[in-house]
């Protein structure tokens, strides 16, 4: 079967018996080249071989089209939430109407992020996309539902829309510039277009806008594998050409030492890590590391010690880290805190206090036992949360660690503020539970 280029395609239309013959034929596909010795003689001829290549578009296709469904039931579930906060707000609250749909809407957006096993970030990053497509870009909404534009396409043209004022003449001349480019460009190419086509049409002065942009100069961080990660610098063009130019300068200096081994990258990044740091110099950072020591140290029972959990060490803030890592911020750490852990499951053990605030000990205490908040999905780490009672003070809640645990203060407002609620378990996990009938638990070990 032959599918042209412009025909138009729903999200079901992968479903059911379709998608049972298309496997099919692609199974068969595959078997005859298989068959083959790589040659002419694989079985497949011209025709065959573009009618494989035709499906493929379909399905390119199909899955835009999907996309473009998810991301309008989130956005309409969302407006659901917001027209009838009642589903997730009390009927005594002393909320005012505002605060009351803002809650109803936060609430919603957590909802979703545990069903659909996203962060909150991205479930309002769709919501606020498809919102601005339909208001503003409604070909380029009508096309993306269609299949024609892909989904980071999409997704850049409601970047570009949301970064312009709101006005119905430009969202038109935005509309009409980009929709067909957004069908026929790759996304590297439609990024640079829509950044072209925005400077064009943009009504305020540049210099305005740089100096608005220039207030959200942050720096950032991303966790990767082996024990690595990056550090991201967001501030303007002149100071980073001219952070990058110094690196560069320093670096070809060491180089060109004798016996200097390191390549010119390499001495940049060691460059740039000593100076952040201050190593050398009196502000140095220093550790102080949580040894986790379980029970298991003290005792010579073999069973136990076959039994016992063992773990990798933890960088607080960061997770897993290898031995050798490991020994070398244990040779420069100023202190250290000695954490005892059950035996088998390495849960750990009980710290105890019965007035309403938890020590700084007890907040350690939790940090370490949880690393981040306790709501499921949640990254923010541990030390930049609230400690929350599971049960209430004012409900007999004691301030004990199996009633304790940090919960980002979004989270927080949100279990005091909704009908969404939050239930300790036997084991110290928190089953979170939603009035929609859904509930899920902390998220496991390691996080």
């Amino acid at each position: 079967m032959f599918y042209t280029w412009g025909m138009t395609i729903r999200p079901n239309w992968a479903g059911g018996d379709a998608a049972a013959a298309l496997d099919a034929d692609l199974d068969a596909f595959a078997a005859d080249a298989a068959a083959g010795d790589g040659d002419d003689a694989s079985g497949v001829d011209e025709e065959r071989l573009g009618d494989l290549l035709d499906r493929a578009v379909v399905l390119t296709r199909a899955a835009a089209a999907a996309a473009a469904s998810q991301v309008s039931a989130i956005h309409f579930a969302i407006l659901a939430a917001k027209r009838t906060p009642g589903v997730y707000i009390p009927a005594d609250t002393k909320l005012s109407r505002g605060e009351v749909i803002a809650f109803a809407e936060r609430a919603a957006v957590f909802d979703l992020a545990m069903r659909l096993a996203m962060s909150e970030n991205t479930v309002r990053a769709h919501f606020h996309m498809a919102d601005t497509l339909i208001r503003r870009l409604p070909t380029v909404w009508r096309y993306f539902r269609d299949g024609l534009i892909p989904l980071v396409n999409a997704r850049t043209a409601a970047q570009t829309a949301y970064s312009l004022p709101a006005d119905a003449a430009t969202d038109r001349l935005l509309d009409e510039a980009l929709a067909d480019a957004a069908t026929t460009l790759t996304p590297a190419k439609f990024s640079t277009k829509a950044r072209v086509i925005r400077e064009r049409i943009h009504p305020t002065d540049p210099v305005v806008r740089h100096e608005r942009a220039r207030d959200n100069r942050r720096v950032y961080t991303e966790q990767v594998d082996d024990g690595m990660g990056r550090l991201y610098l967001y501030s303007d063009a002149a100071t980073i050409e001219a952070t990058r130019k110094r690196l560069r300068a320093n670096a070809a200096q060491l180089r060109g030492l004798d016996g200097e081994t390191r390549t010119l990258t390499q001495i940049e990044a060691d460059i740039a890590g000593d100076l952040l740091t201050g190593k050398g110099t009196p502000y140095t950072v220093t550790v102080r590391l949580g040894v986790t020591i379980p029970v298991t140290a003290f005792t010579t029972q073999p069973e136990l010690l076959q039994a016992a959990h063992t773990d990798p060490a933890i960088l607080d803030g960061y997770g897993p880290i290898d031995p050798a890592t490991a020994n070398t911020l244990a040779a420069t750490a100023t202190s250290f805190r000695r954490i005892f852990t059950d035996p088998i499951n390495g849960i750990m053990l009980t710290m105890d206090r019965k007035t309403y605030r938890p020590t700084a000990a007890q907040r350690e205490f939790l940090g370490l036992k949880f690393r981040t908040c306790s709501a499921p999905g949640c990254n923010r780490p541990a030390d930049e949360c609230d400690i929350d009672h599971t049960t209430d003070w004012q409900y007999n809640g004691l301030t004990n660690d199996d009633n304790l645990g940090p919960m980002h203060q979004g989270h927080h407002t949100i279990k005091h503020a909704t009908k969404i609620t939050a239930t300790r378990n036997q084991h110290g996990s928190i089953t979170w539970r939603t009035p929609t009938g859904f509930s899920k638990d902390t998220d496991p070990p390691p996080f």
